[in-house]
């Protein structure tokens, strides 16, 4: 016994020392089970254990004791000998079958990952009419669990209450967490509330499956409920709660989660702290997470994905920007979906200098691009006016391995550049490929012949939808809504809202309100506006635009109504703002800018060019100026647009041959589309800006959108 004891020592010692003891274990006949079984708790190197496994079988321990085999199955799996494990199982069971061996090999394939091998031997299990147990079916459910398999689960779950385990609270559990994960609630549902006994772990996975199924409401609703019932949370259920309440997007619960969290101390968990940060950004509350961010002990790549993230989604894309120097600057490496978000940042700038850095960036860091980055690359470009940089990385993608999304960014970008027809024939191409489309193709292609004017190709593209399997959401309709509007048929276009089959939404009455102040009516102008008001309360642009409305008309009275309803309700006008590229650096102006370093100079510029344009033959288009103002001033406020503002530094600063990008916040007016024209004749320029809906591509006195916009 004392040389065994010393095997012992030295056993703990060294690898090495393990396996020239398991290789004397043969002539130690009389050593005991116990200290077999602390031999294999203590063994981690395979070769070692394939002695030991050879010691027990020759000592005949092997089929004595149970456990011992038990746990060889377990060790062999654990190191890569999935094989090994089963036919150490199969020699076992055939001497004495029995659940406890059954459940050491279910066990053993789900904890290293090999699901269908447990699945397998499960259904093995029930033919070889060996009976499962409340060990069994964890092990099973949890498989089910990882990979959606419902059907699996629910024969699983049939078995529970054949076998009388329904009411067990580890199969309960279980079972709760199958169905979340399946994204069955109801089922799920069912099974926590006729639990015995809920822990929380039971609680969070249904909250989970809640929050996960897009339902946010339910998910809050059982989590008060939890709290009613004395629970306290843990961090797992908080970061859950905090995405639901994300989801919803309600300010006033997002603070409620937050002093939650601090009151019990949970800001301290670094997966909480991030959960925090993206709560507060999709509630549209970019500063306070900014403040959490700030306040973060530690931060990860998940925190500044995070914010980065929230600044874009939130419109503060310049933020982006700065924030990501700063993350490099702390030393925390960009990854593929700092990429994604960022090439998004630029997307939404429409920036072609800063996707262009990048994109070499991405480059020069190795970060993986794969197929979701390679198509955010390409929306990149195409929004930011390069569209032949966009149509050369479509042609670079091997035919075979372009998926839905490659095809749906090319169109669209077809589309906002105003090329219809090449939307159309690509949109043709990708089925003659075998590409099926799907609810963003058909978003795509029907913006594409709304900005086009090609309405029946749009009537047609619509009608085939529902031939081809895809349901017409409310984006659609609105696509529908603002093609047959901008064309001018508002009353076809006001038929078919009234035709949905769900309540239209404000992207629907937004276009049919838009297409109302393009044509000047009234009449369906204020049904659009109403129903809007009642949708989006808080929305100026809609008041905005009703006050187009009724100043194109000379009805000053209700101008003035909606201006005091606006100013009730602390409603402002969205500010016109427009930006240009020039050197390295991006210049903004604001209509009548007066703040910008430039602004003498380019007020200057600005008048030398509006008399050039009297001399060429450019009248002001006065009814762009929705004020109750003489003549000569409506004539002064055109002037200084914020497009023309940024036109005039363009004009000033870039090299003649090189084209001028601007960047508009909002639709661009009559006015100025006009004066965009005869200046690029005049100067010989080319001039690109892209507005809230579209580009327009200036050159030699015309435009790429044919005055339809």
């Amino acid at each position: 016994m004392q040389r065994l004891e010393s095997l012992h020592k030295r056993f703990a010692v060294s690898h090495k020392s393990l396996f020239d003891s398991a290789c004397t274990l043969n002539s130690f006949l009389d050593s005991t089970e116990t200290y077999y079984d602390q031999l294999l708790k203590s063994c981690n190197v395979l070769a070692a254990l394939k002695q030991i496994h050879s010691s027990l079988t020759t000592s005949g321990l092997i089929t004595q004791n149970r456990h011992l085999g038990a746990q060889l199955i377990i060790k062999y799996t654990k190191y890569g000998e999935p094989n090994t494990s089963r036919s150490l199982f199969n020699n076992l069971q055939s001497d004495k079958p029995n659940s406890f061996l059954w459940n050491t090999m279910l066990r053993a394939y789900t904890n290293s990952g090999h699901f269908v091998e447990t699945l397998e031997l499960y259904y093995l299990m029930r033919r070889s009419g060996i009976s499962s147990n409340n060990y069994t079916f964890p092990f099973v459910l949890k498989v089910c669990a990882s990979k959606s398999l419902i059907l699996n689960g629910k024969v699983v779950h049939a078995d529970v209450i054949r076998t009388g385990f329904h009411s067990d609270i580890y199969v309960e559990a279980a079972l709760v967490d199958m169905y979340a994960k399946c994204g069955q609630t109801d089922d799920g549902c069912k099974v926590f509330d006729e639990m015995s006994m809920r822990d929380l772990v039971s609680w969070t996975s249904m909250i989970t499956a809640y929050e996960q199924a897009e339902k946010p409401k339910e998910a809050l609703l059982l989590f008060q409920k939890m709290q009613q019932e004395g629970l306290l949370a843990d961090s797992v259920t908080i970061v859950t709660v905090a995405s639901a309440v994300g989801q919803l997007g309600d300010a006033m619960r997002a603070q409620e989660v937050h002093g939650y969290a601090i009151c019990n101390a949970f800001l301290e968990d670094l997966c909480v702290g991030n959960s925090i940060v993206a709560m507060y950004s999709k509630c549209g509350n970019v500063e306070q997470s900014r403040m959490v961010f700030n306040q973060m002990q530690e931060r990860d790549g998940i925190s500044w994905n995070s914010m980065l993230s929230g600044y874009t989604q939130n419109g503060q894309a310049s933020e982006a920007l700065l924030l990501f120097d700063e993350m490099q600057d702390s030393g925390c490496k960009p990854n593929p979906v700092t990429a994604l978000i960022m090439v998004s940042a630029c997307a939404y700038l429409g920036s072609r200098q800063h996707g262009r850095k990048l994109h070499k960036f991405i480059i020069n860091r190795n970060i993986k691009i794969d197929a979701t980055l390679w198509n955010t690359l390409m929306d990149m470009y195409a929004k930011c006016g390069d569209l032949d940089t966009a149509e050369c990385m479509f042609n670079d993608i091997h035919p075979s391995e372009r998926d839905v999304s490659s095809w749906n960014v090319l169109i669209s970008g077809y589309g906002m550049h105003g090329h219809g027809k090449k939307a159309l024939e690509l949109f043709t191409r990708m089925q003659d490929e075998g590409v099926e489309p799907n609810h963003i193709t058909f978003t795509s292609i029907l913006s594409a012949c709304s900005h086009a004017g090609l309405i029946d190709e749009g009537r047609k593209c619509f009608a085939d939808m529902t031939k081809l399997s895809v349901k017409p959401e409310a984006k659609h309709y609105a696509c529908m809504v603002d093609m047959l509007g901008r064309a001018g048929h508002l009353y076809e276009a006001f038929d078919m809202i009234k035709q949905m089959p769900s309540p239209p939404n404000d992207s629907v009455w937004g276009a049919l309100l838009l297409a109302c102040r393009i044509h000047g009516n009234m009449e369906l102008g204020e049904i659009a506006a109403n129903s809007l008001f009642q949708l989006e309360p808080e929305h100026s642009g809609y008041y905005v635009l009703l006050s187009n409305i009724y100043a194109a008309s000379n009805n000053w009275q209700e101008v003035g109504k909606l201006r005091q309803a606006m100013k009730y309700k602390g409603l402002k006008k969205p500010a016109a703002f427009s930006m240009i590229e020039y050197g390295k650096e991006t210049y903004g102006f604001y209509t009548a800018d007066q703040v910008n370093p430039y602004h003498k100079e380019v007020y200057e510029k600005v008048e030398s060019m509006a008399i050039e344009m009297k001399m060429a033959g450019h009248v002001p288009d006065l009814s762009c100026v929705l004020h109750d103002v003489e003549e000569e001033d409506k004539e002064h406020m055109l002037n200084y647009h914020s497009e023309k503002l940024a036109l005039a530094f363009g004009i000033m600063k870039i090299e003649p041959e090189l084209a001028i990008q601007i960047t508009k916040n909002l639709r661009v007016c009559n006015d100025c589309h006009s004066a965009l024209k005869i200046i690029s004749y005049i100067y010989g320029r080319k001039i690109i800006v892209r507005d809230v809906n579209r580009f327009h591509h200036f050159e030699g006195g015309t435009c790429s959108c044919k005055d339809y916009w």
